[in-house]
């Protein structure tokens, strides 16, 4: 039973229309990213507000509003949480936040960042101050992630602001407030991972391997993302060698894999050879297949029969040159996106990029990817 004071009375979560990640970056603006073979990165400062008993909670997203509403009520279908896109700021966010001014007791409100994981216990957490900022501090730096403060000055800075320009406000008044000087600041203890390229992307899922036993300690403290779905099991075989990876639900390894994140719904066939690598959810990897420092995005098509075909080879132990389209491919990784099929005896290099969503008889005409080049329809 949380008898604490929440942090504050309503709670906006906004993130930046940052657009570095390629393919991952479609039909999630971050919000939806995959973070954990179970969760997106939503879930972490969700799950840190609701813990800390706060509510209601808003939702500001450049667009895709329906996405996300859709996949935070599978999780939380009986809380108040609302969306709303950059396109409907005016005509339905501010709206609905008079009636809720109307409706609740609003002294304060908190503004956090949601396209970075960040999870925290509010219920550490105690405000002296009328303006209190948050911030975290890693190895990269320190990191505005969230401020509190009086809701009367939050309307204030709404009523300054012309309304073409609401959402571009919203959007920077954490990084806006952090600058000021003599703001309270409190520093969060928890875990966040900044996330502004793919190179970020691809090491804090490889470093998962190494904090995986924190994170689930920390999970018995802030308890993420509840399911509505029942858990299903993940199988291994007498032809699979699992070395220091993680894996989801519903996984099935036939295949030798290693230091590597395997999310859910994913088929690894026989003789498959998996090593540094990310593979998203829904992928099935043919038999004989070897992928080495790769990142496979989600595949949302039947998976009865491989998409990564038989014998294909992805990636590279040693990339020669960067991708000479894409510079954030740069660093040794290759990343082929949503809904790929690659076929079978297919090479693939390092650095390497293939585009979503490309036809089957278009990646077919493909035998060979050197290092750094890419794939890209009409191109």
């Amino acid at each position: 039973m949380m008898t604490n004071k929440p942090l504050c009375d309503l709670a906006l979560i906004v993130g930046k229309q940052d657009k570095q990640l390629l393919s991952l970056d479609i039909y999630t603006h971050h919000y939806l990213l995959p973070f954990t073979p179970r969760l997106r990165t939503i879930d972490f400062i969700l799950s840190s507000l609701i813990h800390g008993n706060i509510s209601p909670i808003l939702v500001l997203t450049p667009e895709d509003a329906d996405l996300i509403h859709n996949y935070i009520l599978s999780g939380w279908p009986d809380l108040s949480i609302y969306v709303f896109d950059k396109h409907k700021t005016e005509q339905e966010f501010l709206p609905f936040l008079q009636e809720l001014k109307v409706d609740h007791s609003l002294q304060t409100i908190g503004i956090f960042y949601g396209h970075f994981p960040s999870w925290f216990s509010p219920l550490q957490c105690t405000l002296h101050h009328n303006y209190t900022l948050f911030t975290y501090e890693t190895p990269f730096g320190t990191f505005p992630v969230g401020i509190v403060l009086p809701f009367r000055a939050f309307e204030e800075g709404l009523k300054a602001t012309s309304q073409e320009n609401l959402y571009t406000f919203l959007e920077n008044i954490i990084d806006s407030v952090s600058k000021e000087k003599h703001i309270h600041t409190t520093k969060l203890l928890g875990y966040f991972q900044p996330c502004f390229s793919l190179q970020d992307y691809y090491r804090i899922h490889i470093d998962l391997l190494d904090d995986y036993h924190y994170l689930d300690h920390l999970c018995s403290l802030v308890p993420l993302r509840p399911t509505t779905k029942l858990n299903l099991v993940s199988r291994t075989t007498k032809t699979s060698h699992v070395i220091n990876s993680i894996m989801g639900e519903n996984v099935r390894i036939e295949g030798h894999v290693e230091n590597s994140v395997i999310f859910s719904n994913v088929i690894i066939d026989k003789k498959a050879f998996i090593k540094n690598s990310i593979i998203l959810p829904g992928n099935h990897i043919g038999s004989e297949a070897r992928i080495v420092n790769t990142i496979i995005d989600e595949f949302s098509l039947e998976n009865v029969e491989p998409n990564i075909g038989h014998k294909a080879q992805i990636g590279s132990e040693s990339a020669s040159s960067p991708n000479k389209r894409f510079p954030q491919l740069s660093s040794g990784f290759t990343l082929i996106g949503k809904d790929s099929f690659i076929h079978p005896r297919t090479i693939i290099g390092g650095n390497c990029y293939v585009d979503s969503f490309l036809p089957p008889t278009f990646t077919h005409k493909i035998h060979q990817l050197k290092d750094g080049e890419y794939l890209c329809e009409g191109e």
